[in-house]
């Protein structure tokens, strides 16, 4: 990881991104807004303030749809005059309220939203931090969330209704009602009998981004035989540690130094060893032995040192045969630390071996979200090495063509994954290969309702001000592990 920049007094400069994952929350919170007539028209603004000692406010701003989508946009702003910040807030027709009050209509709106499988906007990602974490030390405030008890779909553009639709209808069939609000299709809406005002609503399902996208990639992995012993030939603490529960988030700093402390080969061939008797234990199913354990931790943690002491060739091998399991294992072993165990070992162990790389996304009969992280690893070969660009942009070119050829037979190529790839070259900004990604969409079966339509992406990808937020993950083995214990440990 690429040491942060300091003065000559040692303070850190921090990105915009990264000041508010690390530092936002610990700004008292000022005043907050809202939009007075939220619940009549069903959208509305939400403003939350965070104060400087210095006297300066950074704020965020939310778009939430309480009827239907939750958080449809976010943004924040970061150490504003206050003068400035409150002329503007007087041009708005808001009210204020208070923080409870803010953080339950927002995470409320959410959660009603994802219980229909809709996702709150990606730059939500970034903006939750200026809110607080969503625990219960928040008080709970209940709120009324669709319309009229039901959830009630408003669209802008025939667009944005192609891409909530086919998820709406996936949850709740055909119980459901929504409008488009396309001025340029229905501006003498208020004219039109009935009948013809369904018929243009309902026109919809005549567009071919309406229909399925067609099923999911089919999990058929063939299985060779796993150790069914573990025979090491590291120390006997070695073992006992990375398998006692007290590690199971996070290796001590103290802990990692004695492993390394080890001759390295030593330790890969050990790790190597754990991983894949785990496997084997593990690959068909979890064994009752395993569900009373609980989540341990091992395969993780493992994972996390190979990449410090592996190599590119056995170590590699042993760290793509765990992308090749089923869902099951992968959310018994990683859980919610998936990408932060996983991404940056592939990374640094494939980072050279680009051809591997894409034989096993060429793979037939692997999980969707298994694959996409193979993507993520070589999206960081980009942000890490920017040297190495116009490599990436070829091998992502390949990876693209396969898929437009691939995905009508979805076991190589689905349409989830179709969309997962188009968000890594947004993060990437692959303007380069947008003749790749047109032909791509010309298939009809990408997920939009995952990265969006052709003209969004398209715009995101040419303007870097609407990109995604792509981080640079830390590759130092303590940094990681320290990384864990402040994301997940409770």
């Amino acid at each position: 990881m690429p040491k942060k920049k300091k003065s000559q007094n040692n303070q850190q400069f921090l990105s915009p991104e990264q000041y508010i994952k690390q530092r936002a929350r610990s700004l008292s919170i000022g005043k907050c807004y809202m939009s007075k007539d939220i619940q009549d028209c069903g959208e509305g603004e939400f403003i939350v303030t965070r104060m400087h000692t210095n006297g300066k406010i950074s704020f965020a701003t939310y778009l939430v749809d309480i009827y239907c989508l939750g958080v449809k946009d976010s943004c924040y702003h970061l150490r504003n005059d206050a003068d400035d910040f409150y002329q503007m807030i007087n041009k708005f027709p808001l009210t204020e309220c208070g923080y409870d009050e803010l953080h339950n209509w927002i995470y409320g709106a959410v959660a009603f939203a994802q219980e229909v499988g809709i996702e709150p906007d990606r730059s939500f990602k970034l903006t939750q931090y200026m809110l607080e974490e969503d625990t219960d030390d928040i008080p709970l405030i209940e709120y009324e969330f669709g319309k009229d008890g039901k959830y009630f779909l408003v669209c802008d553009s025939v667009t944005e209704a192609n891409r909530y639709l086919p998820i709406l209808k996936e949850h709740l069939g055909d119980d459901l009602d929504y409008i488009i609000e396309d001025e340029n299709d229905l501006d003498d809406i208020d004219d039109l009998d009935e009948e013809t005002m369904m018929e243009r609503l309902t026109n919809i399902k005549d567009n071919p981004m309406f229909k399925s996208y067609g099923p999911r990639t089919e999990y058929t992995y063939q299985h060779p035989d796993y150790p069914t012993e573990l025979q090491l030939t590291a120390p006997d603490w070695f073992y006992k540690e990375l398998n006692d529960p007290i590690n199971k988030i996070y290796l001590k700093e103290d802990l990692v130094n004695r492993i390394l402390q080890l001759p390295y080969d030593l330790v890969r061939e050990n790790l190597e060893k754990i991983i894949l008797y785990h496997i084997g234990k593990t690959c068909k199913g979890i064994p009752k032995d395993y569900e009373d354990k609980g989540f341990t931790g091992i395969v993780a943690n493992a994972v996390i040192l190979l990449g410090e002491v592996g190599n590119t060739d056995s170590s590699l091998d042993v760290t793509l045969e765990l992308l090749r399991q089923n869902d099951d294992f992968m959310e018994y072993h990683f859980g919610d630390a998936w990408v932060e165990a996983y991404v940056p070992t592939l990374y640094l162990l494939g980072q050279n071996r680009l051809d591997y790389l894409m034989d096993f996304v060429k793979e037939e009969g692997l999980e969707t979200y298994s694959k996409c992280n193979v993507l993520t690893s070589v999206t960081q070969i980009a942000l890490h090495q920017p040297e190495r660009r116009d490599e990436v942009l070829e091998w992502y070119r390949k990876v693209t063509r396969f898929a437009t050829k691939m995905l009508p037979q979805t076991q190589w190529f689905d349409s989830a994954l179709a969309g997962l790839l188009v968000c890594e070259l947004i993060d990437i900004q692959a303007q380069e290969l947008l003749p790749e990604i047109k032909k791509l969409f010309d298939t009809e079966l990408v997920d939009i309702s995952i990265c969006g339509d052709y003209a969004h992406i398209r715009r995101d990808i040419i303007d870097p001000r609407h990109a995604g937020h792509a981080e640079v993950c830390i590759l130092d083995v303590r940094e990681r592990f320290a990384d864990m214990k402040r994301r997940w440990e409770h």
